[in-house]
């Protein structure tokens, strides 16, 4: 079966099981009872049509077409760059708690742009401070959302 075959059909499956699991989660005490339930609940069924849809795209085409072509080649320095950055994430999700979103953010996404964008510090340097003090400041002053701070008690 062609390999976006085999994506599509877990995306219905995975979106069946969160829409299942976001049914099951408690309903609001007061207000709208439905209201925690709807995000998820969309989330999960967007999640079953977009799968739904590129099954069905995929097998338009013939799901025993094989074409070998098509499939991404992955050498040593792809794999290492996709451990690297779950790796990464793991890392950012650790710190997170202990540094604040600021901080962690820094050094997460520098350390990122290093790795994808290397030869360009400035660049990613200027990237990061943008983005990690541009998020801060939207996130605290025009939605009023208190993100982690740092151990300083600042930002």
């Amino acid at each position: 079966m062609r390999p976006n075959a085999w994506v599509g059909l877990a995306a219905v499956i995975f979106g069946a099981v969160y829409s299942f699991q976001a049914w099951s989660l408690p309903r609001a005490p007061i207000g709208n009872p439905l209201a925690p339930i709807l995000f998820p609940l969309g989330t999960g069924l967007f999640m079953m049509l977009a799968g739904a849809i590129l099954f069905a795209v995929e097998a338009s085409k013939g799901l025993n077409a094989d074409d070998a072509s098509k499939r991404p080649q992955f050498h040593l320095k792809s794999m290492k760059l996709i451990f690297l950055v779950v790796a990464l994430c793991v890392v950012y999700m650790l710190i997170f708690d202990y540094l604040g979103f600021t901080f962690s953010t820094i050094i997460f996404l520098l350390s990122m742009l290093t790795m994808v964008n290397p030869g360009r510090s400035r660049l990613n340097i200027v990237i990061t401070l943008c983005f990690a003090f541009g998020l801060w400041y939207v996130f605290g002053s025009v939605f009023q959302i208190n993100l982690p701070t740092s151990p300083l008690g600042v930002i």
